[in-house]
């Protein structure tokens, strides 16, 4: 089933170019005023994997439900569970591959460092993201009435909590709405791949409370 699912994901060319090459054009153009820093490339990173977590997983699956396509699982032996767990990991493989191709052109093309433990530490801030906004997506789309209503309602929800978060640049915003930044899976996401970014030496860290809020979010949702 994750095999079956990724498959499908990647051989949809909008999703490749939204998520893989999006992320990598706008790192490229982020480049003009000298090289990105790890707080840069980590947002490009977890721009594009949001984008396939949230919502290329939210909406497919949305169109799925509209077009009968649950209903004809839920008429096999394919247990529940299995589908839609099936569905999360194969979007989690994909997002964590979006992440990484970021992350790749930043280490090759712009010297970015990277040591065999901050990639650790950024494949485990991928995997654990990842799950966090699909599973989150996988609970919205039950409010989600119709596939036409869907590309709306989840861009609505992405961007501010994107904007907010600073993972396209920092913005000035009043302290409460920074704290509240915090608790939701993007700023602790990108904060937990720039920390393994400017980790080069010395064993693997990833910030405890940005891990915690993004395994909450994953079992919650």
């Amino acid at each position: 089933q994750i095999r079956f699912q990724a498959g499908l994901l990647l051989a949809n060319g909008r999703t490749v170019i939204t998520c893989i090459g999006l992320p990598v054009i706008m790192l490229v153009g982020a480049t003009g005023h000298g090289h990105p820093g790890p707080g840069v490339v980590a947002g490009r990173a977890v721009f594009g994997l949001t984008l396939a977590a949230w919502n290329v997983h939210g909406i497919r699956l949305v169109a799925a439900r509209e077009a009968g396509v649950l209903k004809r699982w839920r008429a096999t032996p394919l247990p529940r569970w299995c589908y839609f767990c099936g569905r999360i990991l194969a979007t989690v493989a994909v997002g964590a591959l979006a992440g990484v191709a970021t992350v790749g052109v930043g280490v090759f093309l712009y010297d970015t460092p990277m040591s065999l433990g901050a990639a650790l530490d950024v494949l485990v801030a991928f995997v654990l993201g990842a799950a966090a906004w699909a599973a989150a997506a996988t609970a919205v789309t039950s409010a989600v009435p119709t596939v036409d209503a869907a590309g709306p309602i989840f861009i609505l929800i992405y961007f501010p909590i994107i904007i907010v978060s600073g993972v396209l640049g920092s913005i000035s915003e009043p302290h409460w709405l920074a704290t509240l930044a915090g608790y939701l899976p993007a700023r602790p996401l990108s904060e937990a791949v720039a920390e393994a970014l400017r980790h080069t030496a010395g064993a693997p860290h990833l910030p405890g409370h940005d891990i915690l809020v993004l395994a909450i979010w994953a079992v919650a949702g």
